[in-house]
């Protein structure tokens, strides 16, 4: 599967998920951990543990078109025979949609997702292996440590100062350009978050505006 990846901002969007066992599940929870408004769809949906469900507006009814009314996004993890509806009813409304027990069927797939502060990585085998995803993106994640999440965010918090004291354009892209330089991971993990801060500081300071 050939694709383009994207990050969405999911925040008062409208997302349906049919199906709620642990995939389904899984899902909707991380939707609405990024903001969005979910309905899960599910016929045992009222035998569920709600305290899973927190949050999540659930149809405890067999699935029907008429349920994706007003969907942004579809997370068809029913069974095959019903999620192949919910493709086809998604994309009759224009909605993209994502088919867990056929990728290749859906408009977008899932990638495995680790998040700390303001960094996000996300590891996909376009669909051929979820498991080896995880796998690969929890590795990638222990490699990195605590140093990339803390200076992702860090770094989100400068990024306005330097909007907003460098009017100069290529000043501005110097200084978002040190930043990818690797000192600041090496300072962080010998010196800690603080001599970071100060040393970012006194960079933005020097830069001519």
């Amino acid at each position: 599967m050939s694709g383009y990846s994207i990050e969405l901002k999911m925040v008062g969007r409208t997302v349906v998920v049919v199906g709620l066992g642990p995939v389904g599940r899984h899902k909707a929870a991380a939707l609405l951990a990024a903001g969005a408004r979910v309905t899960g769809v599910d016929p045992a949906g009222g035998n569920l543990d709600l305290a899973t469900l927190a949050g999540i507006e659930v149809v405890a009814q067999p699935y029907r078109a008429e349920q994706l009314h007003g969907a942004s996004l579809v997370i068809a993890a029913g069974p095959a025979e019903v999620n192949g509806q919910v493709v086809a009813d998604a994309r009759r409304i224009g909605a993209w949609v994502c088919s867990a027990s056929d990728p290749e069927a859906g408009d977008f797939i899932v990638p495995a997702v680790w998040t700390s502060g303001s960094l996000v990585l996300t590891v996909s085998t376009s669909g051929a292996s979820p498991a080896l995803a995880a796998a690969l993106r929890d590795r990638a994640a222990q490699a990195l440590g605590p140093a990339a999440a803390g200076l992702a965010t860090l770094l989100a918090e400068l990024r306005p100062l330097v909007l907003d004291r460098l009017t100069d354009s290529l000043a501005r892209r110097r200084i978002f350009q040190d930043w990818a330089d690797p000192r600041w991971l090496s300072l962080w993990t010998e010196q800690g978050p603080d001599a970071v801060h100060q040393a970012l500081l006194r960079r933005i300071e020097d830069e001519p505006s």
